[in-house]
């Protein structure tokens, strides 16, 4: 599946919101701004919900930041996968998301203008947290999504 520019930034958006480091319990470890701080263990964006459902794919609560060693091992085990955010976002984001996905959803501008618009709306998103770290700002950064 192709990777839209909106993909590209809410990854960064995802990553930069945990501070780059690894949401994965016990885990921790810490890459700064995508360098390889970690070996060959880099920040992925983790989706609950695959990106083949569009209307749960440009959700920033449908994704954690995992390195890359966390995300393959929750890829690996459906069980440990869906338990792992159950226990980081919350049971009933689980549910809301997961009757989402099963939800026909079609943007009224057509999803090229949509994706465009959500490219443009999460680089942004990304201008202003990278200014908050500038300035100091420490852990966990949330921030809007595009819906």
């Amino acid at each position: 599946m192709k990777l839209t520019q909106a993909d590209i930034y809410l990854s960064k958006c995802v990553r930069e919101r945990a501070n780059w480091i690894c949401e994965y319990p016990g885990c921790g470890i810490i890459s700064q701004h995508g360098r390889m701080t970690c070996g060959d263990r880099g920040m992925h964006q983790s989706h609950f919900i695959g990106r083949k459902y569009k209307a749960t794919r440009y959700r920033p609560e449908n994704s954690l930041c995992l390195c890359a060693k966390c995300h393959a091992e929750v890829e690996e085990n459906p069980y440990l996968h869906n338990k792992i955010f159950i226990e980081i976002m919350g049971e009933g984001m689980a549910e809301m998301l997961t009757e989402l996905k099963h939800q026909a959803y079609k943007p009224i501008s057509g999803w090229k203008t949509f994706e465009k618009e959500a490219a443009k709306h999460y680089k942004k998103q990304l201008k202003e947290m990278r200014e908050l770290r500038d300035h100091g700002e420490q852990g966990r950064i949330e921030f809007q999504g595009y819906q």
